[in-house]
């Protein structure tokens, strides 16, 4: 997982890899993931398998970040508010937008993310 995360300062800012290892894994520690660093993708559940694709999403240069159908990514979620939670401790700079369906709108009533129309 830590590979992953990493690879995209190594081909894209042209980071060395321990150094973008470093900060992938002080994201993962953030988020108090850092077990799984030396993990690969099949040993991880889906919810650590998102936040991996997350900080992957955060660690590139766009300042746009769009999360579409969270629970399509994660298969036991109950309500946004996890998502959000991990967005907020990882201190994001960016834009993030989470896209969701109308149909799941009665999931979201009353949580700090409803749907917009």
């Amino acid at each position: 997982m830590l590979e992953n995360i990493a690879l995209i300062k190594e081909v894209h800012e042209h980071m060395p890899t321990k150094k973008a290892q470093e900060e992938a894994k002080e994201q993962l520690k953030k988020i108090e993931l850092e077990s799984i660093s030396l993990n690969r993708l099949n040993q991880c559940d889906t919810y650590e398998v998102f936040c991996v694709s997350l900080i992957r999403a955060l660690m590139t240069k766009e300042m746009n970040v769009i999360i579409v159908s969270p629970f399509h990514l994660i298969d036991n979620l109950r309500d946004i508010e996890t998502v959000v939670a991990t967005i907020q401790k990882l201190e994001v700079k960016k834009n993030i937008l989470i896209l969701d369906t109308v149909s799941n709108e009665i999931h979201y009533k009353g949580s700090s993310c409803n749907i917009v129309k």
